[in-house]
């Protein structure tokens, strides 16, 4: 090796030596009493059809489905479970939509939840993040999300196009590392919004589908999460790359109670983008994140003749809103119980003066 070399690899070591570490910072904390203040409850039309009368900040209804329960320092999204409805009547059952003010372009958002809407026929629970005005152009993320009595959550991307002839879509569990590269089930590739073809994994899928991967962890959806006291559940994005985690109660790395969070040591992801044709910054911009527990739905009436529900009295319940519309008592474990939502921001490194030396 020449002398130049030599003092160029020793600058280098010298630089890597004096700069700090590149790591997350917190940038919103929504916990304890203050939750609330930090969303905006969308009253509009539910976006996917379903069986549901979302009630806004103005609605005196409010107050008895969100509200902060001190004894637990936790916050309660609920559903109705008191009434009943008729379809062609009334919209749907009471629930909530409660959406950021802040937007949003990449971060890691970490939630801990005590407790997500347990398995009932007919409900449709999501946390996820998308564009408030620019769907599906400006992409979604849902990091939980599932129908009726699923034990499982989907993790799943959708994107729209920007341009004719974009692309987005993942490879799923490639073979590249030692036990792959996601614990999730991959079941559909193509992350465009109406996609039927994918060039990885599945060649087929139905449009709306998106790129769509089955959490394999235990306990990480409805009755059972909720039996294990909750869990933790972390989506990274970044503008080249969108993956998440989840982890039951008291399981979840240390590192996220101590604040200072390190997806580089939380082992594989259920889902990621790595490896894939997706832009991410092309395709996921400007987001805000949602709760919401709709009913029956575009999703849940496709599916419901699948159900116990159904088939057990197909006469009495015919479609979705039938039942869900007459069985109030059904849906007292349907509701969010939030111990804290966290987003935090990359910190680029910072070079100190002597790396320059």
């Amino acid at each position: 090796m020449s002398a130049s070399l030599v003092f160029k690899a020793g600058a280098l070591a010298l630089a890597c030596a004096s700069t700090a570490a590149a790591s997350y910072v917190i940038k919103d904390d929504f916990s304890g009493s203050t939750f609330f203040d930090n969303f905006y409850f969308n009253d509009t039309l539910d976006p996917t059809h379903g069986f549901v009368e979302y009630i806004g900040a103005g609605d005196s209804r409010l107050s008895s489905l969100a509200y902060y329960d001190p004894s637990t320092n936790t916050s309660i999204m609920r559903v109705d479970s008191t009434k009943t409805y008729t379809p062609g009547v009334d919209l749907g059952r009471l629930s909530i939509r409660a959406q950021t003010n802040n937007v949003y372009q990449y971060g890691l958002f970490i939630l801990d939840l005590a407790h997500m809407p347990g398995g009932a026929c007919g409900s449709w629970p999501a946390f996820w993040t998308t564009s408030n005005d620019h769907w599906p152009e400006q992409g979604e993320i849902d990091i939980i999300e599932n129908v009726n009595f699923a034990t499982y959550s989907e993790e799943t991307l959708h994107a729209g196009p920007t341009f004719p002839g974009d692309l987005c879509e993942v490879v799923g569990n490639v073979n590249t590392l030692p036990n792959g590269q996601q614990t999730g089930m991959q079941t559909s590739y193509n992350c465009m919004w109406n996609a039927t073809t994918s060039d990885y994994g599945s060649k087929t899928q139905y449009s709306g589908q998106g790129c769509s991967a089955n959490n394999n962890n235990a306990n990480n959806f409805g009755s059972d999460f909720n039996l294990v006291g909750g869990g933790v559940y972390a989506m990274e994005w970044s503008d080249e790359i969108i993956q998440m985690w989840s982890w039951q109660n008291g399981l979840a790395p240390g590192d996220i109670a101590n604040g200072t969070p390190d997806p580089t040591t939380w082992g594989n992801p259920i889902f990621t983008t790595w490896g894939g044709n997706c832009d991410i910054a092309r395709h996921f911009i400007d987001h805000i994140v949602i709760f919401d527990t709709t009913f029956c739905g575009d999703w849940g009436n496709a599916v419901w003749e699948s159900t116990t529900c159904y088939q057990n009295d197909p006469v009495k319940y015919p479609t979705c809103a039938d039942y869900v519309g007459a069985n109030p008592t059904d849906y007292a474990e349907t509701y969010w119980e939030v111990r804290s939502l966290k987003v935090y921001e990359f910190q680029n490194p910072v070079v100190s003066s002597t790396s320059t030396t």
